[in-house]
């Protein structure tokens, strides 16, 4: 299980459920801030977390940690989907 770090800022990739029951309007590709609200339970629980924009703090909604990647993990995870799509026009 993915664990994140209250404060730190993730790039939104949603996975597992974030996939097709989104409880929020997120895009992926979306900064967001983890961050921990009074009387819920704290990030990491049952891999899920509480997450704010980065800059205002406006709450958004409850998301999957597996749904949050950092800067240099989504960096990765997209030069691999254009690698496969450069793979799959090769082969054209």
């Amino acid at each position: 299980m993915k664990r994140v770090r209250v404060n730190n800022v993730y790039v939104y990739n949603p996975a597992g459920m974030d996939l097709w029951d989104a409880r929020t309007d997120l895009k992926e590709g979306t900064m967001v801030r983890v961050i921990d609200l009074p009387g819920c339970p704290r990030a990491n629980v049952m891999g899920h977390c509480h997450v704010a924009h980065p800059e205002t703090g406006r709450f958004i909604g409850l998301v999957f940690t597996a749904s949050l990647d950092t800067v240099a993990e989504y960096r990765a995870y997209l030069q691999r989907k254009i690698a496969a799509m450069e793979s799959a026009q090769v082969k054209r």
